[in-house]
């Protein structure tokens, strides 16, 4: 018999009841019926356990506790058999109530490893990403109910629905948003999947909800300060890494909007076989385009702080200083060569963070390696490109003459500066947009690979 049918019978064993008593039985009993169900209902969905066949149902085991229950009632109690099987007749009634939607909703079983430090949220959208969108939707509900005021919850509970055709749904899902804040409402209108759902009657209303509340937020002006916290970053070894050897240090910075695993694969054309590539998320998430495109964007910009342009230059600062931090980190926890100093390759913003860096540390790096790098005034890069001729800083540039993000004129602008700057400075123009061709970057992997010796 299981404790909390112990406990329950306790509370009865050694009374004899009535007919007309039977159902005070039931009543005494039900709030531990109901304070048990809740909480088995809990524990099945906070294991990631879903009805996979009625062997795992937890209605199955719930019926099992309940003939446990008339059991003990038959034993414990002197109630009569009639009265005990209508009595586990409503009782089953109630289970079958509360965990029969379970069933509806179909939540697949997690990973060991998702299952262990995930809420909801994090598996709701772990679901999405892998695109198995009934488990999704059915974590994003039992989300949005336990906390109705994250607005990002129900815009991405909008989306899966609206991506399955249930329109009317995800337009309650955007009512959520609306009620619970939301005030972004360009984020809404850009995203293709949502825009024609703010076209109809009921989407416009929440539309102009939208817009109230944006406006309401006037009246909690924003204040910026310093923060810090602990950040991330991801490490790619060499072929027949040996970790008691030691081996020359790759910093790689991604660009904006992007993250550190597509930029490492990109790094493996490279052919460094004898280099440790580490490549930091940028600090600041972009929340708009993470949750459009169900993926982690990321910037050393914060744009979505909505900061004015005067914190331009501390934002550029400390964004330079988590590199470094990240610099100094591996240096310290890897079996990095110290004799040789490393090389630092940015592509687009990482490529403006890497002048960022080595101007401003010149005595940390090597070389610099720019790819397709967009280039702010704030940044003080100009002002501070003797350093690279003092302490001998090389620089490669690579950019595509039909750039439409970065266009060829700013490379041309960086080149006229870093020219009359006298550093060792060489610009390689190919025929290509932003992105840097795989066939390209041997090359460039060969010119890194000479630096780091």
């Amino acid at each position: 018999m299981t404790a909390w049918s112990r406990h329950s019978v306790s509370n009865c064993t050694g009374k004899s009841f009535a007919d007309g008593e039977a159902m005070l039985v039931f009543l005494r009993c039900a709030g531990e019926v109901r304070e048990w169900l809740n909480r088995a209902v809990s524990k099945t969905v906070r294991s990631g356990n879903g009805p996979r066949g009625f062997e795992s149902h937890p209605l199955r085991s719930a019926i099992a506790r309940m003939a446990e229950l008339a059991d003990a009632l038959h034993s414990g109690c002197s109630v009569r058999k009639d009265v005990q099987v209508r009595l586990l007749f409503r009782a089953l009634v109630l289970v079958a109530a509360m965990l029969l939607p379970l069933q509806a909703q179909q939540v697949q079983r997690l990973p060991q490893t998702i299952l262990s430090t995930s809420t909801a949220r994090e598996r709701a959208d772990y679901f999405f990403k892998q695109g198995m969108w009934d488990s999704a939707k059915a974590y994003y509900h039992l989300w949005t109910q336990a906390n109705p005021r994250d607005t990002t919850a129900w815009v991405a509970l909008a989306r899966l629905l609206a991506r399955r055709g249930e329109h009317d749904a995800a337009l309650a899902a955007l009512a959520g948003a609306a009620r619970a804040g939301m005030a972004y409402r360009a984020l809404i209108e850009s995203d293709s999947i949502l825009a024609p759902l703010l076209r109809t009657a009921r989407g416009r209303e929440i539309a102009q909800r939208m817009t109230t509340n944006a406006a309401e937020q006037a009246e909690y002006p924003a204040r910026f300060a310093r923060q810090q916290r602990i950040g991330r970053y991801r490490v790619l070894y060499p072929p027949g890494y040996d970790s008691l050897q030691r081996y020359p240090l790759v910093l790689l910075l991604h660009g904006n909007g992007n993250e550190p695993v597509m930029m490492l694969r990109w790094a493996k054309a490279l052919g460094l076989q004898r280099a440790i590539i580490v490549c930091p998320e940028a600090p600041y998430v972009k929340v708009a385009e993470t949750i459009a495109q169900g993926r982690l964007r990321l910037s050393a910009a914060g744009e979505d702080l909505a900061a004015p342009d005067t914190l331009n230059p501390m934002i550029t600062d400390l964004s330079a200083q988590w590199y470094v931090d990240v610099l100094g980190d591996a240096e310290q926890s890897l079996p990095v060569e110290r004799s040789a100093l490393p090389v630092v390759v940015g592509f687009s913003q990482g490529g403006f963070y890497a002048q960022v860096l080595v101007t401003r540390y010149p005595e940390r790096f090597r070389a610099a390696v720019l790819l397709a790098p967009s280039y702010y005034h704030w940044g003080g890069i100009a002002q501070r490109l003797g350093n690279l001729v003092r302490y001998g800083v090389e620089v490669l540039h690579v950019h595509g003459r039909n750039d439409p993000i970065v266009p060829i004129q700013t490379a041309q602008l960086i080149s006229d500066l870093y020219r009359r700057a006298q550093v060792s400075y060489t610009l390689i123009e190919f025929d290509g947009d932003h992105w840097i061709p795989d066939d390209l970057a041997r090359s460039i992997g060969e010119w890194i690979a000479q630096r780091l010796r």
